[in-house]
């Protein structure tokens, strides 16, 4: 009977492969349309693995600008409490004005708002409650010392404040005397028919209450 052959030991094995065209050897129809067939598919999977990875990517980044938003919305609906609203109407410069709830939020005011700015003397509430309706914020002030440092402060607040849809900033500082309805407090944040209570200055809550409030009163203009 005949042996099969036996490898030495210590020699490898080679498998016959098929032979591929050398130069000048001519690739057939066939086999040129298996080489196009398969590097469209590669082209193909490659791509297939691009969108993937590119959505992937956009699902992230929309799952992070929606957190975003989110976040924002849950901790601005707690800023601001809702003032009962007073009306509106103008009536001349120097009337006498009283309101329900003090500091005011809405009502009659005087015909001439009050403009933009930090102010040390007290603006007439006539005027700002003008400037409220215009969507204007107001920050009062109520200190017996007049609180120099604060007004500094609120100087360079005042300036870091985004700008209205109209282009300009829409903010009023001023000292306020008037008793309070409800206790005095150091500051106020006053919005149309909102209001915001500090004991200290806060710049990020100044900085909230206003982009959530400009530009929101009864009449929309600069």
């Amino acid at each position: 009977m005949a042996q099969t052959k036996q490898p030495r030991p210590g020699t490898r094995t080679v498998e016959p492969q098929e032979p591929t065209p050398g130069p000048g050897q001519k690739i057939t129809a066939a086999e040129r349309r298996a080489q196009r067939a398969a590097e469209a598919k590669a082209a193909q999977r490659k791509k297939q693995q691009r969108n993937l990875l590119i959505g992937a990517v956009g699902a992230v980044l929309l799952l992070l600008v929606a957190g975003y938003f989110i976040r924002e919305q849950l901790i601005n609906q707690d800023i601001g409490t809702v003032i009962p609203d007073e009306g509106q109407g103008h009536v001349n410069t120097g009337t006498p004005l009283t309101f329900n709830y003090y500091p005011p939020a809405s009502g009659k005011h005087y015909d001439t708002p009050k403009a933009s700015g930090v102010y040390r003397e007290e603006v007439p509430e006539g005027n700002w409650v003008h400037s409220l309706e215009h969507g204007y914020i107001v920050l009062l002030v109520k200190c017996s010392d007049g609180c120099p440092d604060a007004f500094t402060q609120l100087d360079d607040i005042y300036k870091s404040l985004p700008k209205s849809q109209f282009g300009n900033v829409k903010f009023v500082v001023t000292p306020y005397s008037h008793a309070y309805t409800d206790g005095d407090v150091k500051f106020t944040l006053v919005a149309w028919d909102h209001e915001q209570r500090m004991d200290t200055l806060d710049r990020d809550l100044i900085t909230r209450f206003y982009k959530k409030f400009v530009d929101k009163g009864p009449e929309l203009v600069p």
